[in-house]
């Protein structure tokens, strides 16, 4: 499937924290054609952010953080609908359905927080992180990667609790997090292959490379909890057609059997195998749940059932 930015139109994206990430990610993931997004911050904008938050100026010291990204986007991105929330985030003050959440907060306890908060509602989940000269970002969403695997370390958060104001943070390494993060979250939206999944990223800014360190399947793995319906419903779920079809939707792939390891292979997340009469879709995924990491679930029943369950979806 090719990269199109009318694919990514009607995707609502959550950014929780509006510093340096935010700065160096929102703009190119609204200039690559996303429609919504909204944006949480409490704070207000001061002096010390300026080198690093290029999008605030001067003039917009002692305003809230969240407000002044609205406006700018207001200006540079008017066909995107922005909004803002000039507040910490509270997750049970929440109410809308998003499609992915970015965390570019500063604090590791509230880090966790959201990581774990959003895996139970099974919303992807960005983790982003810069620190001195060294960055880092990983992905959760359903058995990619728990929150336990990534924050299963921290004995007590609040004790290793890191300063930008007293550590000081390199505007380069800032930019190149935020800006690694909104590729990877173009990536995983358009349905392009994503390698990172599984994974933690790790930025040396002294230098200058990036690490991917994979977790180990074998000591990994978790049973899935969701259902065939769970993934329908993410808009992210590769749906496979073993076949051709003349008149399938667009989000559906029609793929041979034989390129079909290869295919989810390059995905690297849960998918949907389908067929006409749901036998080779339950015979196949049932053969390619034992070499991959997630689960690979098929629709057993026809694919007029399916297309209808997928209708409902949408409305």
């Amino acid at each position: 499937m090719t990269w199109d930015q009318d694919y990514v139109e009607q995707n609502h994206i959550l950014i929780i924290g509006c510093g340096g990430l935010a700065h160096a990610a929102l703009p190119y993931l609204l200039s690559s054609g996303i429609g919504k997004a909204t944006l949480f911050d409490g704070d207000v904008v001061e002096s010390s952010n300026l080198n690093r938050q290029h999008l605030f100026t001067p003039n917009d010291i002692g305003r809230n953080k969240a407000l002044v990204l609205k406006e700018y986007c207001s200006i540079h991105f008017p066909k995107a609908h922005v909004f803002s929330e000039e507040r910490m985030f509270e997750a049970h003050q929440l109410h809308t359905n998003f499609d992915l959440v970015f965390d570019f907060t500063d604090r590791l306890a509230t880090k966790l927080d959201l990581a774990r908060h959003f895996e139970q509602l099974r919303i992807p989940f960005f983790y982003a992180a810069a620190q001195m000269s060294a960055g880092s970002s990983a992905f959760i969403h359903l058995n990619s990667m728990s929150s336990e695997m990534l924050f299963g370390h921290v004995k007590d958060a609040n004790n290793v609790e890191r300063d930008c104001t007293v550590d000081g943070v390199w505007p380069t390494v800032v930019a190149a997090v935020g800006i690694h993060v909104a590729h990877q979250a173009l990536q995983f939206l358009t349905l392009s292959p994503c390698a990172f999944i599984g994974a933690i990223d790790y930025f040396d800014g002294v230098s200058g490379l990036w690490s991917r360190f994979h977790f180990n399947p074998k000591q990994e793995k978790i049973n899935p909890t969701f259902s065939i319906v769970d993934l329908v419903k993410d808009s992210s779920t590769p749906i496979f057609f073993l076949g051709e079809h003349d008149a399938l939707p667009s989000e559906i792939i029609s793929v041979t059997a034989s390129e079909l390891k290869d295919e989810i292979e390059k995905m690297n997340r849960p998918c949907i195998l389908l067929c006409e009469t749901g036998l080779r879709a339950k015979a196949a995924a049932e053969q390619l749940s034992k070499h991959f990491n997630f689960p690979i679930l098929s629709w057993n029943n026809n694919l007029d059932s399916f297309l209808n369950l997928l209708h409902e979806a949408k409305d």
